[in-house]
This record gives C-alpha cells, sequence and structure tokens, in this order.
C-alpha cells in the first residue's frame, strides 16, 4: 500500500472545515504533493516535513479556488517540482513518479476545472471537493453545474474506489457509501426545489427561503451561498426544459417537452 501522508492547512472556516488538506503520496525517493493550500508559511513548512526529507516530483492541483491552490506556484518553485493543473493534465492523463502513478479524472461540477486523481493500484481516489469527508459539497451559480456534477459521481462510482481522500475533513473508509449519499443529497435537493415552484412562482431568494427555510432560521448568514446553490439547481432544471425564468427572475413549473 501506497503511503499518503496528511498536512493539514491553518484556514479553518465555515467553507473549509478544520482546514484544507494537503496530501503528500509516495514511498520514494520523489513524492507527488496534491493541493499545496493557502500560501502560509507554516503550511510550507508542514508541508515539507510531511515530505520526511524526499523530493517533490509533480505538484497536483484539484481545481483552482484559493484554499487549495494559492500556495501552488511558491511551493512547486522552492521545490523545483513541476505544477500540474487543468487544462495541463487532461481525463485519463497519468503522472509518473518514481514507481507511483496517478491518473487524472476529469470530475467538474463543483467547479470547472476540477480533477480527481486516481490510485489504481491501492483503488484509492483524491477527490478535491467533489466529495467530502463530512457534510456537502458547494456547488454554486454561475461556476457551479449540478449536471456535471452528478455525472463526476457517476464516473468516480464505476472507478469503485476502497478509500477517498478528500480536500476537507478526515478519508472516507466507505466510499461506495458516500457517493450514494451525495447522489442522494442532490437529488433530496433537486426534489425541495421542484416541490418549493409548486407552490407558486418565485424570486431566487423567494424560492431560496421556501427550500432552506429551517437552515436559514439558525443561520441566516448562509443565504447568499444557499441562493447560489439554489440557482446552480435552477439551471439544471432550466436546462432540462422543467423550468423557465421570465425577465423578472420569476420561476414556474412547466411540463416537459415530449421526448423525440
Amino acid at each position: 500500500m501506497t503511503t499518503v501522508r496528511r498536512a493539514l492547512a491553518p484556514n479553518p472556516g465555515p467553507f473549509t472545515g478544520p482546514g484544507t488538506n494537503t496530501w503528500v503520496v509516495g514511498d520514494g525517493a520523489a513524492r507527488v504533493v496534491i493541493d499545496p493550500g493557502p500560501d502560509l508559511p507554516e503550511h510550507r513548512r508542514l508541508i515539507t516535513e510531511r515530505l520526511g526529507g524526499a523530493a517533490v516530483g509533480a505538484v497536483l492541483l484539484t481545481h483552482g479556488h484559493l484554499d487549495h491552490s494559492e500556495g501552488a506556484e511558491r511551493f512547486a518553485r522552492e521545490q523545483q517540482a513541476r505544477l500540474l493543473r487543468y487544462p495541463d493534465l487532461a481525463d485519463g492523463d497519468e503522472i509518473h513518479v518514481g514507481g507511483l502513478t496517478l491518473q487524472a479524472v476529469f470530475t467538474p461540477g463543483h467547479a470547472p476545472d476540477h480533477l480527481s486523481f486516481w490510485l489504481a493500484e491501492d483503488r484509492v481516489l483524491f477527490t478535491g471537493d467533489l466529495i467530502l469527508g463530512r457534510g456537502s459539497s458547494m456547488v454554486t451559480y454561475p461556476e457551479g453545474d449540478v449536471a456535471a456534477y452528478l455525472r463526476s459521481l457517476e464516473r468516480v462510482a464505476a472507478l469503485e474506489p476502497r478509500l477517498l481522500f478528500p480536500g476537507h475533513w478526515d478519508p472516507v473508509q466507505d466510499a461506495a457509501g458516500k457517493i450514494a449519499e451525495y447522489r442522494a443529497h442532490r437529488q433530496e435537493r433537486e426534489d425541495l426545489v421542484v416541490a418549493a415552484l409548486t407552490e407558486g412562482p418565485g424570486t431566487p431568494g423567494e424560492l431560496t427561503q421556501r427550500v432552506y427555510r429551517s437552515e436559514l432560521a439558525s443561520n441566516p448568514a448562509l443565504a447568499s451561498g444557499a441562493e447560489m446553490t439554489l440557482r446552480a439547481h435552477l439551471r439544471k432544471l432550466v436546462d432540462e426544459g422543467r423550468v423557465t425564468i421570465d425577465e423578472g427572475e420569476v420561476h414556474r413549473l412547466v411540463t416537459p417537452s415530449p421526448a423525440r
């Protein structure tokens, strides 16, 4: 089994949990570092400690959000390592470092440039923010794409991973169960949006209050993120011909067009 070490970035918060996970992967003289995280000297020192004197053969990014990528260029430059990210890496591309081989898996949805990394010999997947160790991933308008996100979940489910190393929180031992949970969560959210629309048309703000009423009652600060999540779901429903949006931002449920 390949050794995987975690360096937890000191950037806890409502969207990062205890902080961003940087993963140091490998056992040889050169290793792979996934998501160097924020550009903080103390975090770079911690990653270096996790390397244990080994060189860095490649620095990989799951996506460009700053909590994962801000320190990547500086860290790669200091380590004299190549920095690889989308679109430098395409779906199926392999990264070889020593005896280690990781495969890039294009998994957009949370972000349009999102990659996961598959270690086939151990059947483990580094999921970035596609799947977290706890809670749900943010899929928010305008860059979030719910339809693409669901396709990405289907893609990684087909790999049948044994273990997930997420961008936040702890590794996931029950990979299949977690993927199924995430798929069910998105369907549940979509069903709630549809149910809210059957009550009558409304602006995105009004629909957000209907769908997230209980969550917003306890934490009103979530309103902006909740509305962006709802808008991402609405875009999927519009694309499917199930919702229309008029000039006044009013949404109404419509009968889907018959398949041809």
